[in-house]
């Protein structure tokens, strides 16, 4: 390419801007001619050609200079036709920020000023080597931590996220959740978006929330007296908000509040009577942290209010982030965080005090205003209680106290077995190992079942079996068995102990997941425990940060606290739908009734989880976790549960299905969504995969299984019904979440669905 030399630029004009661009520090000559490659071939100096022609095609001095970007935020002011020359001049000095991903006055702050520099400029000559970030939205030791891949390789973790992360949908912090955003965002998905890119450039604006911990618009509200904006709103939270203010949601904790402390704690749902219409059944407010002093009288006026409402039971508890309680956790190791809230230990008998597990108990965390808050409540009659009361109290202490008022006794801890099913996953053998034996509550004996693996996975066992502190048996096949769950009852069959985990190889866990999910065993009706799931992808990258992406479509409040449910309810509400547990990894098993549901996968390929799920819950209850203690590995881009796959697991679906339905344990309504649910599975793998197959109806390998279910609606007389809008909404919501379908496509995806669904109804 021939470039026109005779500029209207003089030749001293031309060498003053090269001069004063190559001063700046901010052009990047090696990035520029890996960006744009043709330049090579001008033979021309970078900056040069950036002059000439660069500039005025909008190509990118630095990968942290975006000229659209500082264009759009510059507006008329902008002085100088060269985006980069009026940063250096003016815009600098101006506070414009240069791109979505550099906030000019939080860097200014963090680097203690930056001198005669520019602020980009200082950051590529000092700021990077500091390790400093220059957006508050960017968490470096966070991105590391949760990006192993990035991590090894050695790369500036800021850096990596602007070149390639952003695109690939990582997370720059836990504040901004792109896997989240991306699926909530179907435009966003569709066009390839950045998602933090698009979120500070249009989605704020457009009233989208970055995570499902960050309610925008009750934030604005809360710091409407501050002048918080929109669309720097969650900046001013990262930067700002966190030391004075606690929440950020109406309903969910930030993360590392407090407050989330208690959304882990069994909490109990009784069965609502007939016809009764379900409400929350408790309510968190989440007050103001150091400003807390200063909305005394407010809280009080509050407190009053609430704590005269009728049928409503009010308990105040503050400084609950203490998670352990030193001299409780000594008396019962089994569960250290737990045993004061134990509730066969029953403190409430001891002190008649602490009965904030009262499922129509109001938490209020008020950290910060422990004096004021106890006066408030002592005013009013509230009962009021310190956690950190607990603090000073040896275990002796306790242990006297509760012999004398309680005649406790520390109960059995609930021993565990791990079963470690495996077939060529080397690779991640270190890692799922290392995250069993490093869990806070040791199991006490690992059970390693090598499928005939070819890649050296064995001797990797052996490795870990030579050091390890507990009984670790290794039982290898010569020859691959085909079936997972064949390996999994021959494990369940070697098992010793109470409970039973099953920790696929090639997941992971962090190590406090077996402390959390024992606990939900000291009732001995628990059959199943499970927690949420972080989503990586083959090198441990976050892909989504919880599963609730999957099962919002059922509820969008179920799975936001933990919660103990009735087995047939359970499966009522969500099994019946569809798999809601949708990793085995993040399960803790009651053995016996896990031993006694095998037969009921028996036969299984696909869905053999699934059948032994509800099979155990008809054994028992379940309990949940909300927190993500749990890492399930999948291949990025298969983020949409594969549940129901070929004719063979939809087949197994459908018997699934047929078996819950036959029970009464379902009315119509979840019938209906049930069979939607199957149709979507069906007709969204075929489009995801790229084959063509038939429509749900007329593929001949399902034709059996489509004439059981048009019995059974027959027989059971339920017709399809005349009003389809819940079903319809239902469809709408789980195809939003589909990566496979475009926005221009949900419509006529819901529609053919419905055709499928009204033909499984007609009488044959």
């Amino acid at each position: 390419m021939l470039l026109n030399l005779q500029n209207p630029l003089t030749r001293l004009s031309r060498v003053r801007r090269r001069w004063l661009i190559a001063r700046s520090r901010i052009f990047d000559r090696n990035w520029y001619l890996a960006e744009y490659p043709e330049i090579g071939v001008t033979g021309l100096d970078p900056i040069m050609h950036y002059l000439l022609s660069g500039a005025d095609r909008g190509y990118r001095p630095h990968l942290l200079f975006d000229p659209a970007w500082y264009k759009n935020a510059r507006g008329p002011r902008q002085r100088d036709q060269n985006p980069l020359i009026d940063y250096i001049n003016y815009g600098a000095r101006e506070g414009i920020d240069p791109s979505p991903y550099f906030a000019t006055a939080f860097y200014r702050k963090a680097a203690g000023g930056t001198g005669a520099m520019s602020p980009l400029g200082h950051f590529v000559a000092h700021g990077l080597r500091r390790g400093l970030a220059p957006t508050p939205l960017f968490d470096r030791a966070w991105y590391l931590k949760n990006n192993p891949d990035v991590r090894r390789a050695g790369f500036d973790p800021f850096l990596h996220f602007v070149a390639s992360g952003a695109k690939d949908g990582r997370s720059p912090g836990p504040l901004f959740d792109s896997a989240w955003y991306r699926l909530r965002n179907a435009d966003v998905r569709d066009e390839g978006m950045e998602p933090l890119h698009h979120y500070l450039a249009i989605g704020a604006r457009e009233r989208r929330d970055p995570s499902r911990f960050f309610d925008t618009d009750f934030y604005v509200a809360a710091y409407s007296g501050q002048g918080v904006a929109r669309e720097t709103a969650l900046a001013f939270y990262a930067e700002h908000g966190r030391d004075t203010w606690h929440s950020t949601h109406p309903v969910l904790p930030p993360p590392a509040s407090p407050s989330a402390y208690f959304e882990e704690l069994p909490w109990q749902r009784s069965m609502p009577a007939p016809g009764a219409i379900e409400a929350p059944f408790r309510l968190l407010i989440v007050d103001v942290g150091e400003a807390a002093g200063r909305k005394t009288a407010e809280l009080k006026q509050l407190l009053t209010m609430l704590f005269t409402l009728p049928g409503l039971d009010v308990y105040c508890v503050t400084n609950a982030a203490m998670e352990s309680i030193p001299g409780v956790a000594i008396l019962d190791l089994s569960r250290p965080d737990l045993a004061l809230f134990d509730r066969r230990v029953v403190l409430e008998r001891v002190l008649r005090a602490m009965r904030f597990l009262d499922p129509k108990g109001l938490v209020c965390e008020a950290a910060c205003a422990a004096l004021p808050l106890a006066r408030t409540c002592a005013d009013i009659g509230l009962p009021y209680h310190n956690l950190m009361e607990a603090r000073p109290l040896a275990a002796a202490d306790w242990a006297e106290l509760l012999a004398r008022r309680a005649a406790y006794r520390p109960s059995r801890r609930m021993t565990i077995s791990v079963i470690v099913p495996n077939y060529n996953h080397a690779g991640y053998l270190d890692e799922r190992l290392a995250s069993i034996l490093e869990q806070r509550l040791r199991p006490d004996e690992i059970i390693f079942l090598d499928d005939g693996s070819g890649d050296g996975s064995l001797e990797i066992a052996r490795a870990w079996q030579a050091r390890s502190p507990i009984h670790f048996a290794i039982l290898a096949n010569a020859t691959n068995s085909g079936s997972p769950l064949k390996q999994w009852a021959k494990g369940i069959e070697s098992a010793a102990e109470d409970l039973v985990w099953i920790a696929e190889s090639d997941d992971s866990s962090c190590p406090r997941f077996l402390e959390r999910m024992a606990a939900a065993f000291v009732d001995p009706d628990i059959a199943v425990a499970y927690c949420d799931s972080e989503v990586i992808g083959t090198d441990g990258e976050i892909l989504s940060s919880t599963y609730r992406f999957y099962t919002d479509s059922l509820s969008e409040t179920k799975w936001l606290a933990g919660y103990v449910e009735t087995g047939p309810r359970e499966i009522a509400e969500a099994l019946a739908i569809k798999n809601t547990i949708p990793n085995v990894s993040a399960v803790l098993f009651r053995r016996d009734a896990l031993n006694e549901s095998l037969n009921a996968a028996e036969n299984f390929r696909y869905c053999g989880d699934w059948a032994i799920y509800v099979a155990c819950l008809r054994k028992g209850k379940i309990a949940f976790c909300p927190r993500a203690l749990n890492k399930h590995r999948r291949p990025p881009g298969s983020l949409t549960q594969e549940g129901e796959r070929d004719a063979q697991g939809v087949r197994e679906a459908i018997s699934i299905k047929l078996s819950i339905f036959a029970d009464a344990l379902c009315d119509a309504r979840v019938i209906w969504l049930s069979l939607a649910q199957t149709v979507f599975e069906y007709e969204i793998r075929s489009k995801s995969a790229g084959r063509e197959r038939p429509a749900f109806t007329k593929n001949k390998d399902l034709a059996d299984c489509v004439e059981k279910l048009r019995s059974f609606l027959n027989e059971q007389e339920h017709q399809f019904p005349q009003d389809k809008s819940e079903i319809a909404a239902y469809l709408r919501g789980v195809v939003a979440q589909s990566a496979s379908l475009r926005a221009t496509d949900h419509q006529s995806f819901v529609n053919s669905v419905l055709r499928e669904l009204k033909t499984i109804a007609v009488r044959g």
